[in-house]
């Protein structure tokens, strides 16, 4: 059941994804011109790393734990510092700080009018934050790779904060008052770094399933991977593993950093933020990289 919830919010998130791209004119044609770089994918480099990974996906039935070692063994030093670059960082900081204007100055201040007749209320919240830390990114001219895959971890995470864990299947469902409720209540001081950790989970997990659906591809049809139904179930094992494992993840440390998000600008937060999203990646990848593979 939470497979299929978390399967959900990814489609949720995509959709967001392309809803925002298409109906914003000057962003949609950057998407075009690889603003958004992940809408064109390549496969894996040709190392023997790359090569031990790429090995799984044709055994029969592989171990999403597995999968996910041996690509943290994999990933280069240029890559995992890409992980958290200022367009990663400026992704955190949106979220941050539309959580804390939420619970300070309301609702209405970070949305505006809501749609009633349009989108649920959460999936509003999502894509508008969406758009705000990609308005920010080209702004600043900070786009890259991992700074797209981060714009889908907002949605995914913001989707997430609208609803307690045991409630996940209703997100779309929830009316206003509540989606303003439980954003507020994260809001409050002192739950801000259990947002950024929330997002770097988000995070890791759209980064890792891009790693792994760039080679899936040549493996379908084989022993390991007989249809896409098999494919699709590895990626949702890749998540509930990765989301399983990082739930360890503690930025509890960086409290005081994420305060400040408010009354910061953005360069300000991209300085501020990328020790919080350095330390995050870090963690994440240490817990993930654990596993025998």
């Amino acid at each position: 059941h939470t497979g299929k919830v978390k399967s959900k919010r990814w489609r949720i998130a995509v959709e967001i994804d392309l809803m925002y791209a298409f109906s914003v004119p000057h962003l949609g044609t950057i998407w075009g011109q690889g603003c958004v770089g992940t809408s064109t994918w390549h496969r894996s480099p040709e190392t023997e790393a790359w090569k031990r990974v790429r090995e799984l996906y044709g055994d029969l039935s592989p171990a999403p734990a597995a999968v996910t070692s041996r690509i943290v063994a994999a990933t280069e030093p240029e890559t995992r510092a890409a992980m958290n670059d200022a367009a990663v960082a400026t992704c955190l900081g949106t979220l941050v700080e539309g959580v804390q204007r939420v619970e300070r100055d309301g609702f209405p201040v970070l949305m505006g009018d809501i749609d009633a007749g349009a989108e649920p209320v959460a999936v509003q919240l999502a894509s508008r934050l969406r758009g705000h830390a990609e308005r920010s990114i080209v702004e600043q001219g900070l786009a890259s790779r991992f700074g797209d895959l981060a714009l889908d971890a907002i949605a995914t995470t913001a989707l997430a904060l609208t609803a307690p864990a045991e409630d996940e299947q209703h997100v779309p469902e929830l009316p206003l008052p509540i989606v303003a409720d439980n954003i507020a209540r994260h809001g409050r001081t002192g739950h801000l770094h259990g947002i950024a950790s929330l997002f770097v989970r988000h995070d890791l997990d759209t980064v890792f399933r891009y790693f792994v659906s760039r080679d899936l591809p040549d493996f379908i049809g084989g022993e390991g991977l007989p249809s896409v139904t098999e494919a699709d179930e590895l990626q949702d094992g890749v998540t509930a593993h990765l989301r399983r494992v990082c739930e360890k993840l503690d930025l509890s440390g960086h409290e005081p950093l994420l305060a400040e998000v408010i009354d910061l600008s953005p360069r300000e937060r991209v300085r501020h933020l990328s020790p919080v999203m350095a330390d995050g990646i870090a963690q994440g990848l240490d817990l993930l990289g654990g596993e025998d593979a």
